[in-house]
């Protein structure tokens, strides 16, 4: 590929971030070089696929089949240590696990047709500020390259090097981070159509297990722990054994999700910082895609606007941290308010709450969308002393959650 001699923007990493900023800039006119590390796009990456049916509308289908969408699904089941506590089925898709290598790759496709040029097999070096651009330092097939370009884009994962190199890197707190183990496994005892959520001691401390279907038996298992490595693999044997008598793995990967929210801001004089990159994956499961994408859009938004002003200062990219929590914000507090209560409850505390829900909404049908009001008020009529037995665990919560933004 011939390189052009000017770009609006550099975006490093090809992934859901940086291949939806990639395509909603060039759509709206701006010259934008996607640069991605591996061979291909949609390398063998730690994720367990499930998105819901509302990022599934904002994706859209924009002119292709939805070939990346390995299964439609119609509920969910939670255990607690083994044992069932919630049934959920609904009556029209609850979301979807995706074909991750596909979706990426289908993302690229659209930027790509859209404008964007690419390189792959390219490693970022560094990055320097010099005479309001950025210079940016590469190497791709052995071959040195160096480009500039007044803005520059970090969706380039957990341990962005984008982040490091301009000074925006927060350093992991590893009480925050999930260490996971995932496999892509066998099961024909599952439900294709369902999700499998575990939690508990004995299943994952602090932590969760899940499989996600993918049709055929087949499915994305895994376990998630913060603050340590230790008993991963006997955790996720323990789940399979609980779900299928038999089972066989045709594949597995290790990993870190971070799940703090970035400290330092995801914005400076020219470059924004996107996805996991900048820590946006959900709080309480780790899943990060729809908010990559959604950063994408807003961090598109403002490169566009600040290329019409000619303002690529840290005060005009400041917007993009405004669009993004107008985007996000309101589920990323619950989904955080929801996981320092849970993380807040004794061993004892959490038995009655899980048995609470039990014999409150064990089992249900629903009609999408699921709304925590809703569901809490479900509750109460069921256990009108809900509110009273939790209700200084969840306001100490929802302090802690707001200390956080403050």
């Amino acid at each position: 590929m011939i390189l052009k001699n000017k770009y609006d923007a550099i975006v490093i990493g090809a992934g859901p971030a940086g291949s939806s900023f990639a395509f909603h800039a060039s759509r709206s006119g701006l010259r934008v070089l996607l640069v991605e590390k591996q061979r291909e796009i949609g390398h063998t990456i730690l994720c367990a696929e499930g998105v819901s049916s509302e990022f599934l509308k904002l994706i859209k289908d924009k002119g292709h089949s939805r070939n990346f969408v390995a299964r439609y699904v119609y509920g969910g089941i939670l255990t607690y240590n083994g044992e069932k506590i919630l049934d959920v089925s609904v009556n029209e898709p609850l979301g979807a696990v995706l074909e991750r290598k596909i979706f990426d790759r289908y993302l690229a496709e659209l930027a790509i047709k859209a404008g964007s040029d690419i390189l792959i097999n390219t490693k970022f070096i560094k990055a320097e500020r010099e005479k309001g651009l950025v210079k940016v330092y590469l190497r791709s097939h052995g071959e040195d390259i160096v480009l500039s370009a007044p803005l520059l884009i970090g969706a380039d994962g957990p341990a962005s090097s984008v982040s490091k190199s301009l000074g925006l890197f927060t350093p992991y707190d590893k009480e925050d981070d999930y260490f996971t183990v995932q496999v892509y496994a066998y099961c024909d005892e599952i439900k294709d159509n369902y999700l499998y959520f575990g939690i508990g001691d004995a299943i994952a401390p602090n932590g969760y297990a899940w499989i996600f279907p993918k049709g055929g038996g087949f499915a994305n298992v895994g376990v998630g722990i913060p603050g340590t490595r230790d008993g991963l693999d006997t955790y996720l044997k323990n789940f399979l054994k609980k779900h299928c008598s038999t089972y066989k793995i045709l594949g597995e990967t290790y990993g870190v999700v971070p799940t703090k929210f970035h400290k330092r801001p995801i914005y400076g004089n020219n470059v924004l910082i996107l996805g996991d990159a900048a820590r946006l994956a959900d709080p309480l499961t780790g899943g990060g895609i729809a908010n990559a994408y959604i950063s994408g859009i807003a961090a598109s938004e403002v490169a566009s606007f600040a290329k019409k002003m000619g303002d690529y200062s840290r005060k005009a990219l400041r917007l993009y941290e405004k669009k993004l929590k107008k985007w996000i914000f309101s589920d990323y507090m619950i989904t955080l308010c929801a996981k320092i209560f849970y993380n807040a409850l004794e061993k004892k505390e959490l038995e009655s709450f899980m048995y609470s829900l039990k014999d409150a909404i064990g089992h249900i049908e629903i009609t999408p969308p699921l709304k925590p009001m809703s569901m809490l008020f479900r509750i109460l009529r069921k256990d009108p002393a809900f509110l009273f037995k939790f209700g200084k665990k969840g306001l100490y919560a929802a302090k802690e959650c707001l200390r956080e933004f403050i």
